[in-house]
């Protein structure tokens, strides 16, 4: 474990930081498995599926979700998912899609299969390939739109929805997540309605369809020039021996990662090798199939989640801050949890070892760094401050009064557990806070003079 250690010296009750560093996150865990790589820990035995229709289309524009089953949990990522087929044929219920969603989904996922537009025959010529990628992608954007409509009833994280799919669909996952409308093929385009909002109802068209990741097997990309400052994540599986689709050129996903990695865009490939085959493995039975993508997409995924490194702890002056995103904090010092410090900020008020354990919608757990904060009682004619600084009545109950000299710039008031109450920019020398209708309890006021010298006193409110 990395400590970082922060010194402070005090006047009577004041402060004034004298050293700062910062260290990264030393980890992070989720409740009961959810979301571990590896097919050996899951989080739920089973799943609920259920039939939706996402586009205008109501005989193709349908999918399937899938749900764990007995979770409670209202904010989930969601996994959209494409099945192959070269765009001519393929289905959303086909067993190995439904093996692998299936097990995503006892992860702690939301997995939706969804069906889409399939080209009429097999396409002759490039023109005929991009229009059927249009109408793939115009259905999976239809599919994103759905789900952020409806992320109450699915019990959705709209900030982690994450794209996938399989050969064709792995195709049409990647250019939903790196082509702009912008960008797409001017007449294929055209001769498709033009834009991407063709699948989707009006009631939705309102909402993005930004994705926070792509995982794919066995899909490539029109031009990578599509990945130009691109921050997207991206993971994939792919066979070496892939004739059909190449992983390492047309832009494979070998050259995708390549790109991604040279762009230091968060990227994972995992490579295969099964000679004769498009994909990792045939795709019945579909265990070996399913287990070859899985292991990787989990991991890949995993790294992908927002809770993965996301708690750090910063010092400003008497100070600290938790990063933002957490749904809920849990302040430690040596080790114990400090009651209710249950905020993003904490001011510390005693020597020791201070970290922070936040959790987020999805109830995964990450635990900060550590910062080491020693107070060392100085005398009081150490400060640049005149003479004439004092707080009372303390305790107080229906005002509190702050008196100076004219050499003090700021006065922040906060609570015992970092949450500021008030900023006061250029107080006048005799200054009247109504503290009538503070609760009663421990607070700090945080002084700032002219010459940057801190001071940090203590007072009680009572009732």
């Amino acid at each position: 474990m990395k400590i970082t250690k922060i010194l402070f010296a005090l006047s009577g009750l004041g402060a004034s930081l004298l050293t700062q560093a910062q260290s990264t996150a030393i980890g992070d865990t989720c409740s009961f498995g959810r979301f571990a790589p590896g097919l050996t820990s899951f989080a739920f035995a089973s799943t609920n599926t259920t039939q939706i229709t996402y586009g205008v289309n109501t005989t193709t524009n349908i999918a399937r979700v899938y749900t764990p089953t007995g979770d409670v949990n209202t904010c989930r990522p969601v996994i959209i998912w494409a099945h192959g087929g070269g765009f001519t044929t393929g289905s959303y219920l086909e067993q190995k899609t439904t093996d692998m969603m299936t097990q995503f989904t006892r992860k702690g996922y939301i997995a939706i299969t969804m069906r889409y537009r399939l080209w009429p025959t097999t396409p002759a010529n490039n023109q005929q390939y991009q229009e059927a990628l249009i109408r793939g992608v115009q259905d999976m954007v239809a599919a994103i739109r759905f789900v952020r409509a409806n992320a109450s009833a699915f019990g959705a994280d709209t900030s982690q929805i994450f794209v996938g799919g399989s050969s064709a669909g792995a195709i049409i996952a990647n250019h939903t997540a790196f082509m702009d409308q912008s960008e797409a093929f001017p007449l294929a385009l055209s001769n498709q309605g033009g834009n991407y909002n063709v699948s989707t109802p009006t009631v939705n068209l309102s909402q993005p369809y930004n994705v926070a990741g792509c995982v794919t097997q066995a899909g490539s990309l029109w031009d990578l020039n599509f990945l130009t400052g691109e921050t997207i994540p991206f993971g994939a599986v792919h066979n070496t021996s892939d004739a059909t689709v190449p992983h390492n050129t047309g832009g494979g996903s070998q050259q995708i990662f390549n790109q991604l990695q040279s762009q230091n865009v968060k990227s994972f490939l995992k490579l295969t090798y099964s000679p004769g085959l498009h994909t990792p493995f045939p795709a019945t039975p579909s265990a070996p199939y399913v287990d070859t993508f899985n292991v990787a997409s989990y991991t890949q995924l995993y790294a992908m989640l927002k809770h993965n490194g996301a708690s750090s702890v910063t010092v400003n002056s008497t100070t600290l801050t938790a990063s933002p995103g957490g749904l809920a904090y849990q302040w430690y010092l040596n080790n114990s949890a400090v009651s209710g410090a249950t905020l993003q900020t904490l001011v510390a008020s005693s020597s020791g070892n201070y970290k922070v354990v936040t959790r987020n919608c999805t109830n995964c757990f990450s635990t900060s760094n550590t910062v080491s904060v020693t107070l060392v009682t100085t005398k009081l004619n150490s400060f640049a401050f005149d003479n004439a600084l004092e707080l009372f009545p303390s305790p107080c109950k229906s005002f509190l009064q702050i008196k100076h000299g004219g050499d003090v710039e700021t006065i922040n008031i906060y609570t015992v557990t970092g949450n500021k109450l008030i900023e006061i920019s250029k107080p006048d020398k005799t200054y009247t806070l109504n503290t009538n209708d503070w609760p009663s309890g421990l607070y700090f006021a945080e002084i700032l003079s002219n010459n940057k010298n801190i001071k940090t006193i203590k007072f009680i409110k009572s009732e």
